[in-house]
């Protein structure tokens, strides 16, 4: 049983670009994204102590995103973008969102991922990276959540709200439907 577990996936090894090593990933080894996107929730409200958390919210905003986890703590709001593939996290830093002067979610912004999936030195000035580690989630670089801090950036409250509302509309839509 532990043997088929264990199999190599050839679609699952991975090329490090940072440090041009190939690493042997196995099945057992990688996260699928709505289990990084369940440890996000988790660590957002039992380490980062938020009170409220939402996943995957769609809603009309200005900074066009969905974030895959975001809490609030504090009166700031802590914004987890979830990566279990190099092609994501590139694709993540096309977004309009992630450019300078334009609206963006989260005045902490931070990226977990599969251990060694992302080098430190790749990620965007201001954001942090977190590595799940069987239970644990380690800082593997950039910003660091600390709570009295001041924040690296400033939240596009607008973009809060419209995530907020939609999530209690869809609250009091299923409370009158059921």
């Amino acid at each position: 049983m532990q043997s088929q577990n264990m199999k190599i996936n050839a679609a699952k090894w991975a090329k490090h670009l940072s440090d041009n090593r190939y690493s042997l990933v196995t099945e057992f080894d990688i996260m699928d994204h709505i289990e990084l996107i369940d440890r996000a929730i988790k660590w957002l409200k039992n380490t980062f102590h938020c009170r409220i958390v939402l996943s995957e919210s769609v809603a009309y905003t200005r900074s066009g995103e969905t974030p895959d986890a975001i809490g609030w703590v504090y009166g700031k709001s802590i914004l987890v973008e979830c990566k279990n593939h190099l092609s994501d996290f590139y694709a993540d830093q096309k977004k309009r969102s992630r450019f300078p002067g334009m609206p963006a979610l989260g005045h902490w912004r931070f990226y977990l991922t599969p251990p060694n999936l992302i080098h430190h030195n790749k990620i965007p000035s201001g954001w942090g990276l977190y590595e799940v580690h069987g239970k644990k989630i380690l800082h593997r670089g950039g910003s660091k959540y600390i709570k009295y801090e001041k924040s690296p950036f400033e939240s596009c409250r607008d973009s809060e709200v419209a995530i907020l509302l939609s999530a209690l509309s869809k609250i009091q839509y299923q409370s009158l439907k059921g």
